[in-house]
């Protein structure tokens, strides 16, 4: 079996990388400690008086009424 002295270097280049793509910016900020039964997260936006209408224009349809 060949050495290969060049890949030795290569591996601490692909820890690196690796550890990097852990630091998402998407990943940052996210709850990490949790209460049991309770949310945690952002509030909702609260939904404007047209996109409620179109909710039940839905709901009516599906139901068949």
């Amino acid at each position: 079996m060949r050495s290969r002295p060049w890949l030795f270097p290569l591996v601490p280049i692909f820890a690196a990388a690796f550890m990097l793509a852990g630091c998402d910016e998407a990943e940052q900020g996210r709850v990490l400690n949790y209460q049991k039964g309770t949310y945690l997260g952002q509030k909702d936006q609260a939904l404007s008086d047209q996109d409620k209408e179109e909710l039940r224009q839905r709901t009516l349809m599906q139901q068949g009424t």
